[in-house]
C-alpha cells in the first residue's frame, strides 16, 4: 500500500486532469477581426470539492497545463494513487509545446506511460465529455491510442460518439453489491444530459444509462491496476444534475478508493 494514514483513514492522492475550458469571442466584419473578450470555466470544482470533502487529496491540472506539465516519468506519476482523465483529448498528452514539437524524439509517449502506470498498480478513472473517447467530431481521438486497449469498454470507430439527451437519461444500477455502489440510491439521481456511447468490452457494468441501456459505470483491471470508466461527465453540462445528487460525493469517494485498492474500500 502507498497510502498514508490520517485520522484512521488511508489518505488517497489523486491527479485530476481536464474539465477546464476557455472560450474566446471573435467578430469578423469584412477584413476586420475584433476580439470581444474571453471567459474561462473551471468545471473541475464539483469533483475536486466532493473528493476533498471525503478526505481525498486532489491535485487538479487543467488540460492547457497538462500539455506542458503532465508527468513524463513513471516515478512522478506514481506519486499519485489514482489518475482521473476527464474531457481531455489525446493530442494534449501526445504532443509537446514550443520547440519540443520539432525535436526527434519529441519526448516520452505520455499515454504509454499511463498504461505502464496502471500495469504496475496505479488506478485510472476515465470520464466522458466532448474530448473523451472519440468525442465531438473525433477531437478526443482516443480510439487508436495504447490506452484504448486497456479500457474495460471498446471505443466506437465513429466520427462522433456523443449522445446528447436534452430530455434526460436516467441511470439504472446493475450490480448493487459492488463496493462502488454500496449505499447509493441511484433512483434518486437526476438524469444526465448526455454521454459517450461505447461498446461493452471485457469489463463489468455497474450502472447503465437511458432507454438504450448503454454503459455508464464500468470497471476492469489491467496488470496490477484497476480502471473505472464513467461515460458521462462528472461536471456540467452533461452532469449538471448529477453534481447536485445527494450521493455525488459518496459515489466518487467510493469509486476512487476502490480504484486505488484502498483498505477502506476493497
Amino acid at each position: 500500500m502507498r497510502f498514508n494514514v490520517v485520522g484512521g483513514m488511508n489518505l488517497v492522492k489523486v491527479l485530476y486532469v481536464g474539465d477546464y475550458s476557455l472560450e474566446v469571442m471573435l467578430e469578423l466584419k469584412g477584413v476586420e477581426l475584433l476580439a470581444l473578450g474571453n471567459s474561462s470555466f473551471d468545471l473541475s470544482k464539483h469533483l475536486k470539492e466532493a473528493l476533498e470533502k471525503e478526505g481525498i487529496e486532489v491535485e487538479h491540472m487543467p488540460a492547457y497545463k497538462a500539455y506542458k506539465y503532465f508527468p513524463e516519468s513513471l516515478d512522478d506519476l506514481k506519486r499519485y494513487d489514482v489518475l482521473i482523465l476527464s474531457d481531455i483529448g489525446s493530442d494534449t498528452l501526445l504532443l509537446y509545446p514550443g520547440e519540443r514539437r520539432f525535436k526527434v524524439p519529441m519526448g516520452v509517449n505520455r499515454i504509454k506511460l499511463i498504461v505502464k502506470y496502471v500495469n504496475e498498480g496505479g488506478g485510472l478513472i476515465f470520464c466522458g465529455g466532448w474530448f473523451s473517447f472519440q468525442g465531438f467530431r473525433s477531437y478526443g481521438n482516443w480510439l487508436n491510442t495504447p490506452l484504448a486497449k486497456i479500457l474495460p469498454v471498446e471505443i466506437l470507430n465513429t466520427p462522433d460518439d456523443r449522445v446528447e439527451t436534452p430530455e434526460g437519461a436516467k441511470p439504472i444500477p446493475i450490480d448493487r453489491d459492488h463496493p462502488i455502489n454500496r449505499g447509493l440510491e441511484w433512483e434518486s439521481c437526476p438524469p444526465f444530459l448526455g454521454y459517450n456511447k461505447v461498446k461493452r468490452g471485457r469489463g463489468k457494468v455497474l450502472v447503465e444509462l437511458g432507454e438504450e441501456k448503454d454503459p455508464l459505470v464500468v470497471v476492469g483491471e489491467h496488470g496490477k491496476g484497476r480502471i473505472l470508466v464513467f461515460t458521462s461527465d462528472p461536471a456540467p453540462h452533461w452532469g449538471s444534475g448529477f453534481v447536485t445528487w445527494k450521493h455525488y460525493s459518496r459515489f466518487w469517494s467510493q469509486a476512487v478508493r476502490w480504484v486505488a485498492r484502498s483498505e477502506d474500500l476493497t
